[in-house]
């Protein structure tokens, strides 16, 4: 089957990072079956992310939101926080828990680990094919050391507190998992505002902070990857 190079160039940085997660697996790698299907759900929740995003920016775009007398949030700041990191976060964790939560195979922290990647990756993979196709092999390039990383990082730290979560659920502990379940929703959709604030603001030096963001996250996710090897 022949892919083209631009489709090539859109998916290899994810499928690199996914390969590298999924043998970092320190017990039983998971089914063939059930981690394309979470790859494609990742890719399906790029629907109705855009939908709702495209909701989000009608309604609220260009409007800057007071928290406090002392606390106002930019256009920009509502934008990447309050509309994108919110909308896309939310879209993949709703896929992955309804795909996953009640998963005989699910019985180890780190399990929830290589479903939000596969999810995360997925909805990456998709996201970036519409951007190379748009704008050329140049943006394919900038986003295998920025994007995709970036929601590599974020699927991480949403499958570590999504996998506590599901580990304390199956011991009763009902408070911290919905505590846990909050942090995996939280944890990501936080990072996410940070880089798109990072990314989207016109301002050359935000480039440095982003590029410095993206490294020292995936230094960051690579340890909470490695401790939930032995959780």
């Amino acid at each position: 089957m022949f892919i083209d190079p631009l489709t090539f160039a859109a998916i290899i940085p994810a499928l690199i990072l996914l390969g590298y997660i999924y043998h970092l697996d320190p017990v039983e790698k998971e089914p063939a079956g059930l981690l394309l299907s979470l790859l494609f759900v990742g890719m399906l929740s790029t629907i109705p992310a855009i939908i709702l995003e495209f909701l989000g920016e009608s309604t609220f775009g260009g409007i800057a939101l007071r928290i406090s007398s002392n606390v106002t949030l930019d256009a920009t700041a509502v934008q990447t926080f309050l509309i994108v990191a919110l909308v896309e976060e939310s879209c993949k964790y709703i896929f992955l828990r309804s795909r996953t939560w009640e998963n005989p195979n699910f019985d180890y922290v780190f399990d929830g680990i290589v479903y939000a990647a596969f999810v995360g990756l997925g909805f990456a993979i998709a996201e970036n094919i519409g951007y190379v196709w748009s704008f050329g092999l140049g943006t394919a390039f900038a986003r295998a050391f920025t994007a995709i990383p970036g929601h590599c990082t974020f699927a991480i730290f949403m499958g570590y507190f999504y996998g506590i979560a599901r580990r304390n659920a199956s011991h009763g502990h009902t408070i911290t998992a919905a505590g846990a379940t909050v942090l995996a929703l939280l944890v990501p959709m936080f990072l996410h505002g940070l880089y798109d604030y990072l990314a989207t603001t016109e301002d050359a030096r935000f480039f440095i902070f982003l590029v410095v963001f993206v490294a020292f996250g995936m230094l960051i996710a690579k340890h909470v990857a490695k401790k939930a090897q032995r959780v």
